[in-house]
């Protein structure tokens, strides 16, 4: 875990020398880090958003196009939004209603600290099910940099890129591995291809990069997939099999590849770097950070990695009453190495907004 946990990023990124030359390269915009710290893109008006429940509703680079606008309501409203920060327009949209808009934009303003009360923050995550209004899960910042080790990929060479988005858990995780580290990190665009993407990593030199087996079935295919030569090749949110750990093995030679295991809500249960699909029967039982264990050939996980509840009434508890959260998610032993079958995805995040408690 990371040493003297904070609550909010800006307290764990600490002061804007230790951000020199590292960045955020988007598809058609960049900053630095340091910039951040010392300036705004909100116009001089964070202090009003102290204390709010804040919808981050933005289009570059990425924002809310699977949010559709007969849920947006009902997202508002069960969350208490009573402040939205967007790069357009949002509030001249239908049914979207809140006290307070703030526009935001790619330029960076230097501008004076601003100080404001320290407050612990709640990050909610969307979930789109198969049918219906999104899920609205809270994490708080404890929970979701859990899983990210002090120590771990600290070298100031390491570039960071995901095919995921970042609104998503998976994406998410990989932006909080790379700001909290000392490296910097390229964005993918909803408009770009796979090569497009993979020749802007390797333009930055990437030496880190996650995705999905589909993601990296796709990158495969394309020419460009040679643009890049990264220290560590990272898969989760499907099952990643033996053939398409052998591509990237082949592909990529010099590189550690690991698979991963996450849900929005149980947050990320396991790490393979071994090189094999699947995990170790000795990950069953363990006493430690993370503990699982199977109940009606179902994976169940129980972690401070865990989402902490869903906003408004959504249902059953997905946490039962030992503090196991139930994946759904079937796990056979076959020889000696234990399988997942995905039944359903669980790590589809639409958008976050923060809750200030």
């Amino acid at each position: 875990m990371l040493p003297n946990r904070a609550t909010s990023l800006r307290d764990t990124l600490g002061n804007a020398s230790d951000c020199s030359g590292r960045f955020l390269w988007g598809a058609t915009a960049s900053v630095s880090l340091r910039d951040l710290l010392c300036g705004t893109s909100l116009g001089g008006r964070l202090r009003e958003l102290s204390g709010r429940s804040v919808l981050i509703a933005t289009r570059d680079p990425r924002g809310t196009p699977d949010l559709s606008s007969e849920h947006l309501s009902a997202v508002i409203a069960k969350g208490g939004v009573d402040a939205i920060v967007s790069d357009w327009g949002l509030h001249q949209r239908e049914h979207c209603d809140a006290p307070l808009h703030v526009r935001c934009g790619p330029t960076i303003t230097r501008a004076p600290r601003v100080q404001v009360d320290p407050q612990a923050t709640e990050w909610v995550l969307l979930t789109s099910g198969t049918t219906g209004a999104p899920k609205m899960l809270v994490h708080n910042f404890a929970s979701l940099t859990a899983p990210i080790k002090s120590g771990q990929n600290q070298e100031t060479d390491v570039v960071w890129g995901t095919f995921y988005d970042i609104r998503r858990y998976g994406g998410l995780q990989i932006l909080l591995r790379a700001i909290l580290g000392r490296g910097s990190f390229v964005l993918s665009s909803a408009d770009e291809s796979a090569g497009d993407y993979l020749g802007r990593l390797g333009a930055h030199a990437v030496t880190h990069i996650s995705g999905t087996p589909s993601h990296w079935r796709r990158a495969l295919m394309s020419p460009a997939v040679r643009a890049i030569a990264p220290r560590y090749v990272r898969l989760s949110g499907e099952i990643a099999d033996q053939a398409i750990l052998n591509a990237l093995r082949s592909c990529y030679p010099q590189a550690s590849i690991g698979h991963a295991y996450a849900s929005t809500e149980a947050g990320v249960g396991f790490e393979v770097n071994d090189g094999l699909e699947g995990f170790p029967p000795s990950t069953i039982g363990a006493r430690g950070e993370v503990e699982m264990k199977i109940e009606d050939s179902s994976l169940r996980i129980r972690s401070a990695r865990a989402a902490d509840r869903h906003v408004g009434e959504e249902g059953p508890a997905f946490v039962d009453d030992e503090g196991f959260v139930d994946t759904g998610d079937v796990v056979e032993l076959r020889g000696d190495r234990y399988l997942i079958q995905i039944k359903f995805k669980q790590n589809r995040s639409s958008t976050c907004f923060g809750n200030s408690n």
